[in-house]
């Protein structure tokens, strides 16, 4: 007793927080998670874009070792007009009847032959595809981030078609390969294309039709990307890989393998 009303007399009682001091501190606490958040979120994104930058560098490693495989050789567009070919770069197609994407040729080397090599953390939205590939029920929908360059045949002077490349065509009765001794400057060329794959508006920045297959036409055009704030990851022929604008993927003198 005496002691309690000693602590009393000198100033040391213990007092609770008063509701004022309570919302103070509540505040300052609301603050300082309003300035985190946007920070967190930046690294995660950040991340993300880590992870994907390394998927491409292994896809291009896997591309790589295929080419020198198969006598400088670049394998098929993997098209959705074109039917399932064997030599196709990515086995995408969700009908039971072809083989997993595991499978597909240029991961058949790597240790990591996971789905996930080939998808951007960022690639989140199946909304759009689901709904492309609703109209495709023999294929489905294409349900991975990255696509192989490829220019539409053309023609020389006696008729013969002829492949501009970057993808061998072996569809629709043609065989028409493609070498990479063929790419002028291959470190300025886009091989793997990061696509658009939703409706929004920081991944489509010209609202095209979203990705559907495993072929970048440039020419059509398919835009890249804009979900690593603005630009997308590319794998250039010379297989270093960089981020890009959209707009970088527009000039063909970035992706034409005879420019």
């Amino acid at each position: 007793m005496q002691d309690r009303e000693h602590m009393k007399a000198s100033g040391h009682a213990k007092r609770g927080f008063t509701l004022l001091e309570l919302l103070v501190v509540i505040a300052i606490i609301a603050i300082l998670a309003a300035l985190l958040l946007p920070v967190l979120a930046a690294a995660k994104k950040r991340a993300a874009q880590a992870a994907c930058i390394n998927d491409m560098k292994q896809l291009g490693m896997g591309m790589r070792m295929y080419v020198d495989d198969n006598h400088d050789t670049f394998p098929g567009m993997a098209s959705e007009h074109s039917g399932f070919q064997a030599a196709d770069w990515i086995y995408w197609r969700t009908n039971s009847s072809y083989p997993q994407v595991q499978q597909s040729p240029i991961v058949l080397a790597l240790a990591n032959t996971s789905a996930k090599l080939f998808r951007c953390p960022l690639d989140t939205d199946d909304s759009a595809r689901l709904a492309e590939g609703a109209t495709d029920p023999a294929n489905g929908p294409y349900f991975y981030s990255y696509s192989l360059t490829s220019y539409n045949l053309t023609g020389d002077s006696d008729g013969i078609q002829v492949n501009p490349g970057m993808s061998s065509n072996f569809s629709s009765g043609v065989s028409l390969s493609f070498r990479l001794a063929q790419v002028r400057n291959p470190a300025g060329k886009i091989m793997l294309a990061e696509e658009v794959a939703s409706d929004s508006s920081s991944d489509n920045p010209t609202g095209a039709s979203v990705i559907n297959d495993g072929r970048w036409m440039p020419q059509d055009p398919d835009p890249l990307t804009a979900r690593h704030g603005g630009k997308a990851d590319v794998t250039f022929a010379d297989f270093h890989v960089e981020p890009e604008t959209w707009k970088f993927g527009e000039d063909l003198n970035n992706s034409e393998p005879d420019l």
